[in-house]
């Protein structure tokens, strides 16, 4: 059986993509063998918060790898797929050859996003890509996930009907909201549902939950079509 793989895509930096990875990554490590793949460098921020967390656990659950090209990441999932129940891709912060073909490979794609005006216009470019990546990838699935929300704030509540209205991308019901439990528990190398904030531990197991559910009719991965995915990634 072949590992499910997860990307976490945005075309903008500082959007959370690796703190919602971190956060699932633990959380999946629960309950299936479970590979994130930081395909961000320079930053890397997965490997450096898996660092922190080895030096605080003697073992952690996860297994953390890099991937500095679309053809090493693709050559990792085809090396690990087997290996794994769970595979998470950490991707970079614009859209590129790497987020092009994490779109292309995965089964589901996972869109972080804070209800800002910055954000959502920067929103269009994943948008399109997600419609782009149909023509090779039709099966997979694809989700938005609202981060950092402010509850009962009309702007935010505005901005969310509008992305929901204009979108071809569902959002998922669940949101994150704005807490510094997800800032404070990356930085320890933990996750929030590892942390003290029982609204956050909420959040994220919700958050899993409805994950879980989704990968049920989500395809493991479309790495049969790798020379399509080269090309794709190149366009």
């Amino acid at each position: 059986m072949s590992a499910k793989v997860i990307a976490i895509a945005q075309a903008k930096g500082g959007v959370g993509k690796s703190t919602l990875c971190a956060n699932l990554a633990t959380t999946f490590g629960d309950v299936g063998d479970t590979l994130v793949i930081d395909c961000d460098p320079p930053q890397n921020s997965l490997l450096a918060w898996h660092k922190v967390r080895e030096d605080i656990y003697e073992e952690t659950g996860l297994t953390v790898m890099k991937a500095d090209k679309p053809s090493e990441l693709l050559n990792l999932l085809e090396k690990e797929e087997k290996n794994f129940s769970y595979i998470l891709l950490d991707g970079p912060p614009h859209i590129n050859p790497m987020t092009r073909t994490m779109t292309a490979v995965s089964g589901l794609v996972l869109i972080p996003m804070a209800p800002s005006p910055v954000e959502v216009w920067s929103f269009e470019q994943m948008d399109a890509l997600i419609g782009e990546s149909k023509s090779i990838n039709p099966k997979a699935e694809s989700r938005l996930c609202w981060t950092r929300v402010r509850k009962r704030v009309r702007s935010s509540e505005y901005l969310i009907e509008e992305v929901r209205k204009g979108s071809q991308v569902k959002p998922f019901a669940c949101q994150l909201t704005q807490r510094v439990a997800y800032l404070d528990s990356f930085a320890e190398g933990l996750s929030v549902y590892e942390w003290p904030d029982t609204v956050a531990r909420a959040e994220i197991w919700s958050l899993f939950s409805v994950v879980q559910r989704l990968l049920k009719k989500c395809p493991d991965n479309n790495l049969k079509k790798r020379k399509d995915i080269i090309q794709f990634s190149r366009s």
